[in-house]
């Protein structure tokens, strides 16, 4: 058998396909590991551990699915996140679902199984959220102020500074409803060629965290980074950063308000109210408004509701 130099040695293929690397380290920016010490077991070095991701502003932004159909989706989606940085996982009334099968599709992202929230209804997931960006692949998206998630992936990444924030996905077979989108301040959409736009949820979340990740500084961004200084649409500047947004549950309370004080007036009418509805939310929701903002409207409601009963009692007798 005739020797091999060393440079023969170094260029044998692979002996199996898994120890091929996802991407090429020195072109996505990843130093070697050559010469430090081994990752914790389950860990592959490339993944962003708990203090980069604090370093890059991401932290607070939560990833939250909507009635999941497949378990290995969920698995997937958490692999996604835990490539680009993420850690919180929120699952909202999850279909048959199997620990197990979304384990095995995580790979080396189980610690983000591990820590995933369950609740019953998109309300109680987003409850504390001061932004919550759902996402929609409908024709109809762009009626609904829909953008492109490296568009909005800065104000995702800016509010999250002072806010929690949620990005929103729906189940696989048909997406977020109406109802559901109702919640959201923002809608996102990710372009496709017209032959075929649907998405693998996995695919629409590895999208979107990319975007994240490179809006956060995260990766070579090409400049779409999110300055602490500069307040992209919807948000407002402060000395710090971005302002506090009203939590979603403040916002609800405010929306049920308005709709009870504009019934009372005979603005709203039962086979009208709902399109009326979204359109003040998507309004209301472009202004990103704080708390205090969100009070202003709740003390307007008040006193329609005060001003229209008052009307219905009539004049007072004697006057």
């Amino acid at each position: 058998m005739l020797s091999r130099t060393p440079a023969q040695r170094l260029c044998r293929p692979l002996r199996s396909h898994r120890t091929r690397p996802l991407v090429n380290r020195a072109r996505a920016g990843v130093s070697s590991t050559r010469g430090q010490a081994a990752p914790a077991a389950g860990r592959c070095p490339m993944f962003c551990d708990r203090g980069s991701v604090a370093a890059m502003g991401l932290e607070r932004i939560r990833i939250v699915l909507v009635r999941p159909q497949h378990a290995g989706n969920v698995g997937a989606a958490a692999r996604a996140m835990k490539n680009m940085g993420l850690e919180r996982l929120v699952l909202v009334a999850p279909q048959r679902w199997d620990p197990a099968q979304a384990t095995t599709m995580a790979v080396h992202a189980a610690d983000v199984l591990a820590q995933l929230r369950q609740v019953e209804s998109l309300a109680a997931a987003v409850a504390d959220c001061g932004l919550v960006v759902g996402t929609s692949g409908r024709a109809t998206a762009a009626q609904l102020g829909a953008l492109p998630p490296r568009t909005l992936a800065p104000e995702i990444v800016a509010a999250s500074a002072a806010n929690d924030v949620a990005l929103v996905f729906g189940p696989e077979d048909h997406g977020l409803s109406n109802d559901d989108l109702a919640c959201c301040q923002r809608v996102v959409s990710i372009p496709t060629a017209a032959a075929y736009g649907s998405l693998n949820l996995a695919q629409a979340v590895v999208v979107c965290v990319y975007e994240l990740l490179l809006a956060a500084g995260g990766a070579d961004s090409g400049g779409a980074t999110a300055s602490a200084g500069v307040a992209p649409t919807g948000t407002a500047a402060t000395a710090d950063g971005t302002r506090t947004l009203a939590a979603n549950a403040r916002l609800e309370l405010m929306y049920a308000k308005l709709e009870t004080a504009l019934f009372a007036i005979g603005f709203l009418h039962r086979d009208t109210a709902a399109p009326m509805m979204r359109a003040l939310r998507r309004t209301l929701g472009r202004a990103a408004l704080d708390e205090q903002e969100a009070s202003v409207f709740l003390g307007l409601a008040r006193q329609i509701a005060w001003a229209a009963a008052e009307r219905q009692k009539g004049p007072v007798e004697g006057t």
